[in-house]
């Protein structure tokens, strides 16, 4: 990929699967990009071992402190069994940053009151699959940019981005969180319904049993993502931003009764798991920007055929 023109420098602040993901990508977008972490975290997408050794690890936060240094922050967040979230890390690392010359952006996920209390220019949470989060960094399937108060000009990076994702929304820092939670506790619902209906259609005792109640679902859903019988939810974010945000609307006016049992429900179907090994991983990505192949030619059929019956429907424009 060609290098961008501008002498902007990003810091990876927090390297774990996030900040990796953001490193290598932004790499392979032409910035010169380098990362700070107290710690040494595992490689975790060894399909991109080369690129790693071009990315240079600080030894101080401030090191290339710069009015052209952007700081990426992706330190994680923890979430107790309760659902008490504790972004003590993040702040920690947003107070390292204090006095620097270069602007911020935070990757990390904050509940929407949480964020209120944090200085930052911008928050831009990930929408990021774990097995393509490099990729998914490099051409966003959702660009969410949360302006904070008084941010400076934005990063060209940006700009780079909203050419290369399908969808982009700007607002508040606020906006952005919740369409983070909303995004992740979507999926979460999906995979437990979905779940719990398998369940109730019988048992995968068999890979033909297993097949079987895997073919009534996909009759319906085409195998999509989020949508398929297999395992329960789990990973790094589903299982702890469910119970976070949970917890978080449960302390106001109402009470989160559908989270609460669908959390309920996942933790039921992974006690099966245990007695059924069989049942799948799920994989997920963002769908393509099309569809190919039998599924593109059957609705083709589908769309034409039933417009050859009732013609009125060739003069219809489709909403």
């Amino acid at each position: 990929m060609a290098a961008t023109s501008n002498k902007e420098v990003i810091v990876i602040v927090g390297f774990g699967w996030v900040g990796q993901a953001n490193a290598l990508a932004l790499q392979m977008l032409g910035y010169e990009t380098v990362y700070f972490d107290p710690g040494e975290p595992p490689r975790h997408y060894t399909e991109h071992a080369a690129r790693y050794d071009s990315v240079q690890k600080l030894g101080d936060i401030l090191a290339r402190d710069a009015k052209e240094a952007w700081y990426v922050v992706c330190v994680g967040d923890r979430v107790g069994e309760d659902g008490t979230q504790d972004i003590s890390n993040i702040k920690r690392a947003l107070d390292s940053l204090r006095g620097a010359k270069g602007g911020i952006i935070v990757r990390s996920t904050i509940l929407p009151d949480l964020l209120q209390d944090l200085k930052f220019d911008y928050y831009v949470p990930e929408f990021l699959h774990e097995k393509r989060a490099v990729e998914e960094c490099v051409d966003p399937y959702l660009l969410v940019i949360g302006k904070g108060e008084g941010a400076r000009e934005e990063p060209t990076l940006f700009d780079i981005w909203r050419g290369r994702c399908r969808k982009t929304f700007e607002g508040t820092p606020h906006d952005a969180s919740m369409i983070k939670y909303l995004s992740n506790l979507w999926n979460a619902l999906r995979i437990s319904f979905v779940n719990e209906f398998g369940d109730m259609i019988g048992r995968p005792s068999s890979k033909e049993e297993l097949g079987k109640m895997a073919d009534t679902i996909d009759f319906l859903f085409d195998g999509r993502s989020y949508l398929r019988y297999g395992k329960s939810f789990g990973g790094h974010c589903l299982p702890k931003d469910s119970r976070a945000f949970a917890a978080w609307y449960g302390k106001k006016d109402g009470k989160p009764l559908l989270l609460a049992a669908m959390c309920a429900s996942n933790e039921q179907h992974r006690a099966l798991e245990q007695k059924y090994p069989l049942l799948p991983e799920w994989h997920s990505a963002w769908p393509e920007p099309h569809i190919s192949g039998w599924h593109a030619w059957r609705e083709l059929c589908h769309a034409l055929g039933k417009r050859l019956r009732d013609p009125r429907l060739l003069f219809k424009r489709s909403h």
